[in-house]
């Protein structure tokens, strides 16, 4: 089992030594790792270094940011040729400061085989460096027919998936000016990618992950079941988060289909978008919990950008 790592970095010199060692520890597979530095300010590249003598480790510095972790990792897919793709079995995306179990790759690549699956996730085990407790993060949902309109799968870091999946994902992206689309996922992206395109995705209800929650981690927290993480949500959203993201998939849905009717009863008014709620409910999200809580928020007065 061929496996290469895509580790996007930015100032990430206090964690990435530690991340490093635990991807370079994985048992029972073969496996790679490419970093791409996102113009680090730290020193975090003279952190990365000390592996410049292993080779299974390449370090990338770009000359330009991207300007987040989002961009960085859609501008590496687009970046890696045709044939290094083919010559790994599976990518999978890693974040700079979690640690992963030493069996987190051997799992997720069993499971895209036995599952003959286009896409791994798994929950994850959320560690907040401040209080050092411990949870899980339950991201093992089962699908809804149109869970993928209005959420992701899970932390971009569990994912993994096939090298003709990679393929598939760097042709749409190069076609996709993410750059311009306030508040772009990648981990949303991909996992719409998925089921729009019918590719089977495998959720994995285990966790090989220690999430790290820190001070400088303003995503990771968003995570939590927190004040904080609530209102920094609402704030997004009543700023026509989930109108933005409407404008940008629908470029990648048919016109005619259900899905995209949705959508735009979703963004067209109050009233639709009520409709939309009471009609397809449940199909909409993963989790019951937060089906009721999109529910609740899309009830909300709402900026709608056009």
């Amino acid at each position: 089992m061929k496996i290469l790592v895509i580790l996007a970095a930015y100032n990430g010199a206090k964690y990435i030594e530690e991340q490093m060692d635990s991807i370079l520890n994985q048992d029972s597979v073969s496996l790679d790792i490419m970093v791409f530095d996102d113009c680090s300010t730290d020193n975090t590249i003279e952190v990365l270094n000390k592996y410049k003598s292993n080779a299974n480790v390449s370090i990338n510095k770009r000359e330009k940011g991207t300007g987040n972790g989002c961009h960085n990792f859609s501008d590496a897919i687009q970046s890696l040729p045709n044939d290094l793709i083919n010559s790994y079995d599976f990518i999978a995306f890693a974040d700079q400061d979690d640690i992963w179990l030493p069996n987190k790759m051997f799992e997720a690549g069993k499971m895209l085989k036995i599952e003959q699956s286009s896409l791994y996730f798994s929950n994850l085990i959320v560690w907040d460096e401040k209080t050092n407790n411990k949870s899980i993060l339950n991201k093992s949902y089962p699908q809804k027919k149109y869970d993928f309109l209005f959420e992701g799968g899970s932390a971009g870091c569990t994912y993994v998936f096939t090298n003709d999946f990679c393929l598939g994902l760097k042709k749409i992206l190069k076609n996709t000016n993410y750059y311009q689309w306030e508040y772009f996922s990648h981990d949303w992206f991909v996992y719409f990618y998925a089921r729009v395109n019918g590719h089977i995705v495998s959720i994995d209800n285990n966790a090989y992950i220690t999430y790290r929650i820190h001070a400088n981690n303003s995503h990771g927290k968003l995570n939590q079941i927190s004040l904080y993480a609530i209102k920094e949500r609402l704030k997004y959203i009543k700023n026509g988060w989930y109108f933005k993201q409407i404008k940008g998939f629908s470029a990648f849905i048919t016109p005619v289909s259900i899905e995209s009717k949705i959508y735009h009863l979703y963004a067209k008014n109050y009233f639709t978008r009520l409709y939309v709620l009471l009609r397809y409910n449940f199909e909409l999200m993963r989790s019951t919990k937060k089906c009721i809580q999109f529910f609740i928020i899309s009830l909300l007065p709402l900026k709608i950008n056009k």
